[in-house]
């Protein structure tokens, strides 16, 4: 009996260490994942991709390593750790970096890397390539040239981290921070800018004033000189007509004088026919008496003298 169960136990037993040995030979890698065989502390082939693999129980194992990017914060005081400006200023900010292992240096990663050293790389790159990048701008350019910064970072920080089996995927650089003297001083500015401001504004306003009534003048000289020049070419059209008006009366009296001559020819032609029908051969006086209508008056000889 006591037999019987002693093999039993060594049954479940084998099966048991059986079982272990099974399960420690399998290892899934996830999609977001990928292994590396370590056989006796050493590594042993290349890079296992993505699903189920089987390796000698107890003597190997496989490692995992996401491929999933991972985030780190680092954030940067005023103090020692600013960043120095272009205008001798210092900054603080804070800076957000993901990265993941580059799969095709995953063996390196594994025989001579560590997270811990990883992170240390690119925490101590990241303060430098802040620096040198930040040290190409004033305090004034900082917020408006974010982009830029943040591109420099990138591109220096990928210079610098080339030689880790790592690739850099995304950075971010916000809160920038500064002493709370140049809060002051940016705040005296800022109220000297808008005096300043204000000030050009009454000055552009008296300008536009100014420009304004000069124009005023402009136009009402304009005027003054177009109705002057009116009332001339009026006086002109006046004098011109008056000149007209006194040729054409002009005209008239002479044609009433030449009329009026006409007239006294007439008459004296009627004169000397009338004397010639009266003439009885005698001399007639040279004088000869009118009515008030023309009419020639007899004379008491000339009447005696006929008959």
């Amino acid at each position: 009996m006591k037999k019987g169960f002693g093999k039993t136990i060594a049954w479940i037993c084998a099966i048991f260490i059986l079982g272990i040995a099974g399960a420690g030979s399998v290892t899934v890698v996830e999609p977001n994942e990928r292994g590396v065989l370590v056989m006796l502390g050493e590594v042993s082939g290349g890079v296992l991709q993505s699903g189920m693999h089987f390796h000698a129980p107890f003597i190997s194992t496989i490692r995992k390593y996401s491929i999933v990017p991972k985030g780190m914060n680092a954030t940067f005081s005023v103090g020692k750790d600013g960043a120095i400006t272009k205008d001798m200023q210092t900054v603080g900010s804070q800076v957000t970096v993901f990265y993941r292992y580059d799969e095709n240096r995953l063996l390196e990663a594994v025989q001579k890397y560590n997270d811990q050293i990883l992170e240390n790389a690119i925490t101590r790159n990241l303060v430098a390539s802040v620096k040198e990048s930040v040290g190409k701008y004033s305090i004034y350019e900082l917020v408006e040239n974010q982009d830029k910064i943040t591109q420099d970072v990138s591109r220096i920080m990928t210079e610098k981290l080339s030689e880790f089996p790592i690739e850099l995927t995304q950075l971010t650089i916000s809160n920038w921070d500064w002493s709370d003297d140049f809060d002051k001083q940016i705040k005296e500015t800022m109220n000297r800018t808008q005096q300043v401001r204000q000030a050009e504004q009454e000055l552009k306003l008296k300008e536009t004033n100014e420009q304004q009534q000069v124009a005023i003048a402009e136009a009402a000289k304009k005027a003054a000189e177009l109705g002057a020049e009116a009332e001339l070419v009026k006086a002109q059209k006046a004098a011109e007509a008056k000149r007209v008006e006194a040729d054409a009366l002009a005209y008239y009296n002479e044609k009433v004088a030449q009329n009026y001559q006409v007239e006294i020819r007439l008459k004296e032609l009627e004169i000397q026919l009338e004397r010639a029908k009266r003439w009885d051969g005698r001399e007639v006086p040279e004088y000869v008496p009118l009515t008030a209508a023309g009419g020639i008056v007899t004379l008491p000889g000339n009447s005696a003298g006929k008959e």
